[in-house]
């Protein structure tokens, strides 16, 4: 990266990660959940998910002030849907790279990849766009993730 692409390396502290293992591999089953979360009032922010073979995981976050309601969401999708787990972290934060360029230059996510890999920083979840990357770490490293990153692109 020769010129300045990553202008903004934000953090966020209050958010839930949630992730949902055993989940059956189908859009309306996958709808329903999304469409109780809806219901109490929950607002999704990164989503991500794995196909395995015979089911899906999906990882998903949302801000911490929704515990209470998430909760309730939780408990009533596991009342329709034993077979699922589910499992939430209140440990974790969202880091935020992005920068317009990104969309025009190849190499940034390895960059931030290295950066993180070199100050032993592991992720939990990502999720990208044409000009964002958005990573869930532990709280712990927040801020060292977010000053190495600024300075690894300096």
């Amino acid at each position: 990266m020769d010129k300045k692409v990553i202008t903004r390396v934000e953090i966020d502290e209050d958010i839930i990660q949630v992730r949902m293992k055993n989940v059956e591999k189908n859009s309306l089953f996958v709808g329903q959940i999304f469409g109780v979360l809806a219901s109490h009032d929950i607002n999704i922010d990164m989503i991500s998910s794995a196909n395995l073979e015979n089911e899906m995981q999906i990882d998903f976050t949302c801000e911490a002030k929704d515990q209470s309601k998430l909760n309730q969401a939780i408990k009533q999708i596991l009342e329709n849907h034993p077979r699922m787990e589910v499992y939430s972290s209140k440990n974790t934060g969202k880091l935020v790279v992005e920068g317009e360029d990104m969309k025009d230059e190849s190499g940034v996510a390895a960059r931030v990849f290295q950066i993180l890999g070199k100050a032993q920083i592991p992720f939990y979840q990502i999720t990208t766009s044409e000009i964002s990357i958005s990573l869930v770490i532990d709280k712990k490293y927040l801020e060292k993730a977010q000053k190495e990153i600024k300075e690894g692109i300096e």
